[in-house]
């Protein structure tokens, strides 16, 4: 479009002393043709630019999300070890009370046979007497 408005034979223009200058129709083409291609150039940056932008802006948010991960699985591990710990006092309290059980049982045992061999010493006694 820009070439249709120009002229093909000559681009013409005024120097400082009043006097038309004119430009072969070729060199015109050519400073069309890098006019063109120098606004290209200029639309690409500007897009180039704003895809930079968004990119870092999405490189923020991930950078963001994984910094919210580590946090989180710290947390978890924590909890995990928490109830670890839990576990293996629960572990050691179980076994305490099942050495207390078994002493118990003994002794429970213990004194039912010596209950046992007095009641009957004594009813022998009171038997015989």
């Amino acid at each position: 479009m820009g070439l249709m408005m120009l002229s093909l034979t000559a681009f013409s223009q005024t120097g400082t002393n009043n006097q038309v200058k004119c430009f072969p129709a070729p060199v015109v083409k050519q400073i069309m043709k890098d006019l063109l291609i120098g606004d290209q150039a200029k639309a690409q940056l500007k897009l180039s630019d704003s895809l930079l932008v968004l990119t870092e802006q999405k490189v923020q948010i991930q950078d963001s999300i994984i910094g919210n991960m580590k946090l989180k699985e710290g947390n978890y591990l924590k909890e995990i070890d928490i109830q670890n710990q839990k576990y293996v006092i629960s572990e050691n309290y179980s076994k305490q009370l099942e050495k207390d059980l078994k002493k118990l049982k003994v002794k429970n045992k213990f004194t039912s046979i010596l209950s046992s061999s007095t009641i009957l010493i004594l009813g022998t006694f009171l038997i015989i007497k």
